[in-house]
């Protein structure tokens, strides 16, 4: 019976090889996973700064149908509304039918920048896009450059 009771006592627990182990692969994980979590986020980001956008570049397609030109559509007149601040998006700013956008939080540091054309030809406005950063971060001006494509 006594040797019994001491091969019971024997197994006493993880080694602290076997624990090292485990840290190491928790940290691998955490290092893949975080960055990865982090562009989430910042293409979460970037969809409000586009769902705040969007009224603001239906009334300039409003405006430039109305008055034939887009140097009176700016903010806060023809039918275009005022600045408007989000969690993401600190100021917008419409001028000559141009919109500013103004980053903040997640996207601090970010310009967006849409030039509305008139395309006389088929008789709607055509859209370029400028995403800038400063200081220059590229995965915040490439999840712009794909979530602001028209």
């Amino acid at each position: 019976m006594a040797k019994q009771y001491n091969n019971q006592i024997k197994q006493g627990g993880f080694t602290l090889f076997e624990l090292m182990i485990a840290i190491a692969v928790i940290a691998i994980l955490t290092a893949i996973g975080v960055p990865a979590y982090q562009g989430y986020v910042q293409k979460a980001a970037m969809t409000d700064m586009l769902q705040t956008m969007a009224p603001y570049k239906t009334a300039i397609e409003i405006c430039a149908l109305q008055q034939g030109d887009l140097t009176a559509c700016n903010s806060g007149s023809n039918g275009i509304a005022t600045s408007k601040a989000t969690n993401y998006v600190a100021s917008i700013n419409v001028s000559s039918g141009v919109i500013s956008l103004i980053g903040q939080g997640t996207l601090a540091g970010l310009t967006t920048t849409l030039t509305p054309t008139i395309n006389t030809t088929h008789g709607h406005l055509e859209w370029a896009r400028v995403c800038t950063t400063t200081p220059t971060n590229s995965s915040i001006n490439d999840a712009c450059n794909d979530v602001f494509r028209f």
